[in-house]
């Protein structure tokens, strides 16, 4: 019994040390030679855990990592109030804290590396995690929205998110708190930057 928390709490281990350069390198930039000597291991170690290598491992990381957002922010479209405004905010100010997904990067680099299973897999998962729960937002808001944008919430969802990624790098330049920069962003976003 000993053995075998062990070895799930060693797997653990590996996965949030992959998870952590995955995020911050990007699945061509990292071997599993960096994997090995960022948790000072031999690298033949990690097929212990991880039989058919890299790609199985981030696979296996992304997964985990999207299904940990998609819970967060379900949990906070359902704490946060009602109005579309205070929810963007709520979810925003918890996005720009985190390590940002770099979701571009992973569709536009990283999945076309992967197996075509592989691929497959986590873009719909990227989906179904992080793009579904603020395309759903706006859905349900529809009615507040322009006119023009009503037939599209994906695109508005996704534009979110894209400006969430930004701040992210934006905010080490500036002064303002985490707060004010998705405050700024959201009404950018859903008041425009001109008078009319």
């Amino acid at each position: 019994m000993i053995k075998k928390s062990n070895q799930s709490s060693s797997r653990k281990t590996v996965l949030d040390a992959a998870e952590q350069l995955f995020a911050s390198r990007g699945y061509t930039a990292v071997t599993l030679k960096h994997i090995a000597e960022h948790l000072g291991i031999k690298q033949a170690s990690l097929y212990y855990h991880f039989p058919q290598g890299k790609e199985e491992l981030y696979v296996e990381v992304m997964l985990w990592h999207l299904e940990q957002r998609r819970v967060r922010l379900e949990q906070l479209l359902t704490e946060a109030p009602p109005t579309l405004k205070a929810r963007l905010q709520h979810i925003g100010t918890w996005l720009i804290q985190q390590p940002p997904l770099n979701g571009g990067r992973m569709i536009l680099t990283d999945l076309p590396e992967l197996s075509p299973e592989s691929s497959a897999q986590l873009e719909l998962a990227i989906y179904r995690c992080y793009f579904a729960p603020l395309e759903e937002l706006f859905a349900q808001s529809r009615e507040q929205l322009s006119p023009s944008l009503q037939s599209d919430p994906g695109f508005i969802g996704g534009t979110f998110l894209v400006a969430i990624e930004a701040l992210y790098t934006f905010k080490r330049y500036g002064s303002k708190t985490d707060e004010a920069l998705v405050a700024d962003m959201v009404a950018l976003l859903l008041e425009g930057a001109l008078k009319l």
